[in-house]
């Protein structure tokens, strides 16, 4: 818990300022219109990737070796690339 507050406090006022000024300087050149148009289309990607990475980084390792669906699904994945 500790861990992911630490992750919050430091990642969310870098990553805000590196897409506020992304934003503004497309709001700048292309008009607001198109930065409009431009961050619906990449809001979905941008959420998708922060869910992944919590999930990859977050999920504990005791409810991924007890819970019997998850060791199924990595076992399935595992031998389809057989």
């Amino acid at each position: 818990m500790i861990l992911r507050l630490t992750y919050f406090i430091l990642i969310v006022p870098i990553a805000y300022l590196a897409l506020s000024s992304a934003f503004r300087l497309v709001c700048l050149g292309l008009g607001h219109n198109n930065l409009e148009m431009l961050y619906g289309g990449t809001a979905i990607y941008l959420l998708t990737l922060a869910s992944a990475v919590e999930g990859a980084c977050f999920l504990a390792e005791d409810i991924r070796s007890s819970s019997p669906t998850f060791t199924r699904l990595t076992h399935r994945f595992r031998s389809s690339q057989d």
